[in-house]
């Protein structure tokens, strides 16, 4: 059986699941432990692990033989614990009783939890690249102004883009170059460490899915305006597909075996000289927007690649055995 770990209304999840051969089952984290069921029994002769979803039957973690780890929801708790101090302490009570669960089983992953965790790390991304080879930005992470101010003297004010480690939805930060008004702004790098970077000058920017040993790449051609960060300007932007140079596949695919992911969406740059700028990985990176417009069956290989691992690793013994 396939597991699933997502939220609901996942388009993503929607398009794989059409694709999947094999019995599949989703669950969410975000109804954990609230209405989310999970019993981890063992003994010197037994061990029986089980999730029961809401409104399922309960699930025997045996029967799993690969694991799509998908974008998780945060926990979900009884509307009758309102205590901080109770909460925080269900939190990490819940926490490591899932994590305990997940690090048990004997299933192939895309990714394993402990992979993403590591992976989605900008500063350990730009230093495994950079290791391998590949082009990176100038870069500095910094929560002390005079070095940020230092970085922007060096570069100039307009060759340098700020960025966020992580977007959230509370506070969305797109990638932008630095203007005038952002220097007057400076010393509130005090508060919390920001990502500054050479900004790279593009003819293309490449959004590159990994699945396993497939590689699907894809040019993004953006309006003018979107030369720092394409995605606002998704709307308008040509897609297509691109060929790697056979050194960056190379490049790419160490890079996933470093970090152990089976799955990523790596950003590149393509400089006016040709040269392929890394920026960074995402572990859990959207597909769809390059895939329905450039026909790549991304959806397809990551249905394929969880089939294929479920008949060939799934444990085939009793539960409570």
């Amino acid at each position: 059986m396939i597991l699933i770990v997502s939220y609901p209304d996942n388009e993503h999840v929607d398009e794989v699941l059409r694709h999947i051969q094999g019995e599949v089952t989703v669950v969410d984290t975000g109804s954990f432990p609230k209405a989310l069921g999970l019993s981890a029994a063992l003994s010197r002769e037994r061990e029986d692990l089980r999730l029961t979803p809401p409104g399922h039957s309960p699930l025997c973690l045996c029967k799993i033989g690969a694991v799509w780890y998908r974008r998780i929801s945060p926990y979900g708790f009884h509307d009758d614990l309102v205590d901080e101090t109770a909460r925080l302490f269900a939190w990490s009570e819940a926490n490591e009783a899932l994590l305990g669960v997940w690090y048990s089983l004997d299933a192939f992953w895309m990714n394993p939890p402990t992979a993403d965790e590591i992976s989605q790390r900008k500063i350990r991304q730009l230093q495994v690249a950079r290791s391998l080879g590949m082009s990176i930005p100038d870069t500095l992470v910094t929560n002390q102004p005079e070095a940020a101010r230092a970085f922007i003297e060096r570069h100039g004010t307009d060759r340098v883009v700020r960025k966020a480690f992580r977007n959230i939805a509370q506070a969305p930060r797109e990638t932008l170059r630095l203007s005038d008004a952002d220097l007057a702004l400076l010393d509130s790098v005090r508060y919390t460490p920001v990502i500054f970077q050479q900004y790279v000058p593009a003819d293309l920017d490449l959004r590159v899915t990994v699945v396993e040993d497939e590689i699907f790449a894809a040019s993004v051609r953006s309006d003018a305006q979107y030369a720092a960060d394409y995605r606002p300007g998704l709307a308008s932007a040509t897609v297509e597909p691109y060929t790697l140079p056979d050194v960056v596949q190379d490049q790419v695919r160490q890079l996933m075996r470093t970090f152990n992911l089976q799955y990523g969406a790596i950003d590149f740059r393509v400089t006016p000289d040709g040269d392929h700028v890394f920026l960074e990985v995402n572990p859990a990176g959207e597909f769809l927007f390059i895939s329905r417009r450039t026909g790549q069956p991304i959806a397809e290989a990551i249905a394929a690649s969880l089939d294929r691992h479920d008949r060939t690793r799934r444990v085939r013994r009793p539960c409570a055995a």
